[in-house]
C-alpha cells in the first residue's frame, strides 16, 4: 500500500499523542525511516516497538513491513507535496500530467483504503432496499446526479433532487426498508448532517460517502465509504475528491447492477433501446 501521506492525513485524527509525534518523524525523514528496523525507529523516535505496530494498523497497513514499503515509495524530501503544484515554467502538457496524476493518485489512494467489509455491506443495503434516495450539496451533489443517472438503468426504485428543500422532503419519504446514500466530502457540512439525522429519526439505513470517516457525518451512518484526496493549491481539496467519490458511486452501482442482474438486465436493455432511439434519424 503506497501513499503514506494519504494514509497519515486521513486517519491522523484517531491517532494518540505517541503516535502523532511518530508521524511528524515519519513525514520529516520518509527515506531515511524506510530503511530502519521497528527496533531502530523505536530507538531513533522514543516510541515503543508496541505502538509503531499499532501506529501502522491504525493507518491501514498490515504491518511493520507494509508501512515501510510505502514510506520508501513515497516522493523523496519532506518539503516535496505528494502532488506537484504547477510552476511558471509549466508548459500545458505538464500542467495536464499533474492533473492527471494527482486524479490518479487519489483513485489509487481511495482503492487501497476501501473497506471491503464496508462495501459489501453498503451494496447489501441498497439490493435489498425498497427505494433509494441519493444525497449532496454543492460538489457533492453532482456525485449524487451521477449515481442517480447510473441507477435510473437498475431495477431499483431512486429518489434524486437537486434543491435542498426537495431533498429533505424526499428524504422524510423515506423508511426503515429503504437506503439513503449521503455524499459530504468535510464530513461536517450542516445541511447533510440534517439530512442524515431525518434519515436517523426514520430508521433508515444510512451510507455515506466522504473523504473524512471521523466526521459528524461519518459516525451517524451504519456505513461509510472514504475518498482520499490530497489538497493541492490549484483547486480545492472537495473538488480534487470529486473523482473518488464519482467512482466509489460508480462501484456501488456496477456491483449492485451486477447482484440484480436478473431484475435488472430487462430494464438495462430497455433503458439503452428508448435512448438509442433518439439517436437515430427519423424516416
Amino acid at each position: 500500500m503506497q501513499h503514506f501521506a494519504l494514509q497519515l492525513k486521513t486517519y491522523k485524527p484517531r491517532l494518540s499523542g505517541q503516535e502523532k509525534r511518530l508521524a511528524d518523524y515519519l513525514l520529516a525523514h520518509q527515506s531515511a525511516a524506510s530503511q530502519l528496523s521497528i527496533s531502530q525507529l523505536a530507538a531513533q523516535t522514543g516510541v515503543s516497538t508496541a505502538t509503531i505496530s499499532r501506529f501502522a494498523k491504525a493507518l491501514g497497513y498490515d504491518n511493520f513491513q507494509a508501512l515501510r514499503l510505502a514510506l520508501a515509495q513515497a516522493p523523496a524530501g519532506a518539503e516535496q507535496p505528494l502532488f506537484q503544484e504547477f510552476a511558471p515554467t509549466d508548459d500545458v502538457p505538464a500542467m495536464a500530467r499533474k492533473i492527471f496524476a494527482a486524479n490518479v493518485d487519489a483513485l489509487q489512494a481511495t482503492s487501497a483504503n476501501l473497506d471491503a467489509g464496508a462495501l459489501t455491506a453498503a451494496v447489501d443495503l441498497l439490493i435489498h432496499a425498497a427505494h433509494i434516495g441519493l444525497y449532496g450539496l454543492g460538489a457533492s451533489n453532482i456525485v449524487a446526479l451521477d449515481g442517480y443517472h447510473k441507477f435510473l438503468r437498475t431495477a431499483m426504485a431512486v429518489f434524486y433532487a437537486t434543491d435542498y428543500h426537495m431533498q429533505l422532503m424526499s428524504m422524510t419519504h423515506l423508511q426503515p426498508t429503504d437506503a439513503a446514500v449521503v455524499i459530504s466530502h468535510s464530513g461536517e457540512d450542516r445541511d447533510a448532517i440534517a439530512l442524515a439525522q431525518i434519515a436517523q429519526d426514520h430508521q433508515v439505513p444510512l451510507i455515506v460517502i466522504t473523504g473524512a470517516p471521523h466526521s459528524q457525518l461519518a459516525k451517524m451512518a451504519q456505513v461509510v465509504l472514504v475518498a482520499v484526496a490530497e489538497e493541492s493549491k490549484y483547486r480545492p481539496e472537495a473538488l480534487h475528491a470529486l473523482i473518488a467519490e464519482m467512482t466509489l458511486m460508480d462501484t456501488l452501482f456496477m456491483i449492485s447492477a451486477i447482484r440484480t442482474g436478473s431484475q435488472t438486465a430487462p430494464l438495462f436493455q430497455e433503458v439503452r433501446g428508448v435512448i438509442d432511439a433518439t439517436r437515430r434519424p427519423t424516416p
